[in-house]
């Protein structure tokens, strides 16, 4: 008996010692204060090596880009390969149509014809282009012709092409071959796939990177290489690639024409949390008290977090969490109010304590724009002035400091990814440790002062690092995406909310268990295309960034050997080598990898050490 009682006494004293845990929680009393963790990415020391940007340019290689300023899906071709030739170091020229006749296209490594209309983008220059490519300059198609006749009759075979069919509808494609890491067998279809393109017959000798899928059945050649001559060509039988997020097929298709090709990458995965912490927990739902029995509070304390917490470890990816300290729409700095919330405190201590990022998303959720430049539809308020902006990230930068006394904010994120000029002005004004700003890496459809970005470092040295992918639910179309975006930056920049499971568009009326399983096989599918992508806050991944883009570099391509000199070298940069061969390292200087955790392919990580690196070429 006394036994029995021994057992009852220390149930009770567990029970009671739960209790007063979640009680401490949930009134602030165990929150405690959390330090920032160590930025494990850094630019510290000097910088080694001196390669001058006049020797890159001289040993870069050389493109010329043929575009129609008069035709809308030539200028968004143009624009997305302005992205894609500045990072992968190419040295461009971008020429209107109408002055062609102006060049001498041996002059180049590269050309590039960005318009389906031959008879403008080649026109009487077949002849001149041709031989160019016979003596060894390579040239890209990126659009489906959209003439069968004139031009396109007459050099068709020069493409590899053995007969014109036609035109078709198309509804996805698939991958046969590496045009991007990871791409091999990868299938895309369903929404945002439609398309057309030309039907051909291919002569033996192509290599073909992508068949689309037909209207109706069958299958369409849609990416491909051919030799002719010295040269090689290559042909995008597509309407898409103008498409914000097809910059990583672009150069997948680019690189296809070389016989061995390096280019400076980022290499960094994060993921931001959009309003964590913020008071979304004090909420009621009658969805999660049915599912899990517990108020909101408990099931973001219980479940989501800690499941959060175990899938970024599995998959060794880092949070950014974006604070935001309440949901009024207050304007006007006179009005700012704040209580403290102790589960904002409490989720706030513990994502610092798991070594993330805590971020600025702002005071509250009213994007940061003036009078008529956020969509009325989006029921925010226009601020009054700069000032006005600028003192509501103070209010949060002072709430930060009372709740979280050891953290600094590198980071911004804008709400609902509106941020207009003014609005950038005001967040310089106000966050005197600002380092990244994260928008968004396309409009996505929408109007306004959506914040766009590339992976640029701005003149006035904020790291601009734009989401790039979203969401627990990861459609065909998402993969492309994230597809392209490991393709050319060597960057994984993913977006989620916490209400997800809320959301009846973002959540689809899943249970929590099966959105996490999307979301855990999202870090997977990223960690199977690319390895070695590092685990990254979005200031270490800002930092990554500058590192990249200080980087000058000069690489030399033998035929057994590629050896390299950095200028601004910071102890370690990486590269994606695609090659047809297969690399081989012989000294410290640098370490090569598979991309694809699947084996067979083209591209491999090269992590170089030192200013100057070589490896073999077997």
């Amino acid at each position: 008996m006394k036994g029995y009682y021994r057992r009852l006494s220390i149930v009770v004293a567990v029970a009671c010692l739960v209790g007063v845990l979640f009680w401490g929680i949930n009134t602030g009393w165990l929150v405690g204060d959390a330090h920032q963790a160590q930025q494990s990415i850094s630019m510290e020391g000097e910088a080694q090596g001196s390669v001058t940007a006049e020797e890159m340019a001289q040993a870069s290689a050389k493109a010329l880009v043929i575009y129609d300023p008069q035709e809308e899906g030539s200028v968004n071709l143009e624009e997305n390969l302005q992205r894609v030739l500045y990072h992968l170091r190419m040295q461009a020229e971008y020429l209107p149509v109408t002055r062609r006749d102006s060049v001498s296209y041996r002059n180049y490594d590269l050309v590039i014809v960005a318009t389906g209309d031959l008879e403008k983008g080649i026109g009487t220059d077949s002849s001149r282009l041709f031989e160019a490519v016979e003596g060894g300059t390579r040239l890209l198609l990126t659009s489906m012709p959209t003439n069968i006749d004139g031009v396109l009759r007459q050099i068709y075979r020069k493409l590899g092409v053995l007969e014109l069919k036609g035109y078709c509808n198309t509804q996805g494609f698939a991958f046969e071959e590496e045009l991007m890491p990871g791409s091999a067998g990868e299938r895309f279809a369903g929404d945002g796939f439609a398309d057309s393109a030309l039907e051909v017959s291919l002569d033996s000798g192509c290599t073909v990177y992508a068949q689309a899928f037909r209207e109706g059945g069958g299958t369409v050649p849609m990416v491909w290489t051919a030799q002719f001559g010295g040269g090689s060509v290559g042909v995008i039988n597509s309407t898409s690639a103008g498409g914000d997020y097809w910059t990583g097929l672009l150069a997948g298709s680019v690189t296809a024409l070389f016989d061995t090709y390096l280019y400076p990458v980022i290499n960094t995965k994060t993921v931001f949390i959009d309003d964590f912490p913020s008071p979304q927990y004090n909420s009621d739902s009658d969805v999660i008290r049915q599912a899990y029995n517990r108020t909101v509070r408990e099931f973001y304390r219980d479940i989501w977090w800690p499941d959060m917490q175990s899938a970024a470890k599995q998959a060794g990816v880092k949070y950014t969490g974006l604070f935001m300290a309440t949901y009024n729409n207050i304007v006007d700095p006179e009005d700012f109010t704040f209580g403290e919330d102790p589960m904002e405190q409490y989720f706030g201590n513990s994502l610092l304590r798991g070594g993330y990022e805590m971020g600025a998303h702002g005071y509250n959720h009213q994007s940061l724009g003036l009078a008529g430049q956020i969509p009325a539809e989006m029921g925010y308020r226009p601020w009054a002035t700069v000032e006005d902006m600028a003192a509501s990230i103070r209010q949060l930068l002072t709430i930060a400091e009372e709740m979280f006394p050891n953290v600094t904010l590198y980071t911004y994120v804008p709400p609902s990814n509106y941020l207009s000029q003014e609005g950038r002005e005001a967040v310089k004004l106000a966050m005197p440790d600002l380092q990244v700003i994260s928008g968004v890496y396309t409009m996505e459809g929408e109007e306004g002062a959506v914040y766009v970005q590339d992976f640029r470092v701005a003149e006035d040295g904020i790291a601009e690092f734009p989401r790039f992918s979203s969401g627990m639910l990861v459609s065909d179309y998402d993969r492309f995406c994230v597809l392209n975006g490991l393709g050319l930056y060597g960057v994984f920049s993913h977006f989620l909310h916490p209400d997800d499971i809320l959301d009846a568009e973002r959540g689809g009326g899943l249970a929590w268990q099966e959105l996490l399983d999307r979301y855990s096989q999202l870090l997977d599918y990223v960690n199977e295309k690319c390895q070695g992508l590092r685990g990254a806050t979005a200031v270490e991944a800002g930092t990554a960034l500058r590192m990249k883009e200080a980087l000058t570099m000069r690489v030399e391509y033998g035929e057994d050997q590629v050896t390299g000199a950095l200028g601004n070298f910071y102890g370690q940069a990486s590269f994606y080598l695609r090659t047809e061969k297969t690399p081989q390292v012989d000294n410290e200087s640098c370490t090569i990898t598979r991309l694809c955790q699947e084996g067979a392919g083209y591209y491999y990580l090269v992590t170089v050490k030192q200013p100057e690196f070589s490896f073999l070429l077997k």
